[in-house]
């Protein structure tokens, strides 16, 4: 699968059920995504928390969708570039987290 060479590998709405799943990437991982039934069902031997936002299992990130989409920027940023980074952005574009 293209997410075993430990390269990350992210994605958000209904891609993690729809891309991720059917090639193989989640397995053994954790994610969430759009919560329509389809894509839910798709995942449900993968499905973190029915209300986590944002996923990251070892090098797979995912997220819910459009309204999530600045919780997911900011967690690429915190696994990417630190926990610091990723708070000094948060404080800067005045995102209630």
């Amino acid at each position: 699968a293209a997410g075993a060479e430990g390269k990350y590998v992210a994605a958000v709405c209904a891609a993690p059920a729809v891309v991720l799943q059917s090639h193989g990437i989640l397995s053994g991982k954790q994610a969430t995504c759009y919560p329509a039934p389809p894509f839910v069902s798709a995942l449900e031997n993968h499905q973190s928390g029915p209300d986590d936002d944002v996923v990251v299992d070892g090098n797979v990130i995912t997220s819910r969708g459009p309204g999530t989409s600045l919780k997911f920027a900011l967690k690429l940023v915190e696994v990417l570039y630190g926990a610091e980074k990723s708070e000094e952005l948060h404080k800067q574009m005045l995102v209630p987290m």
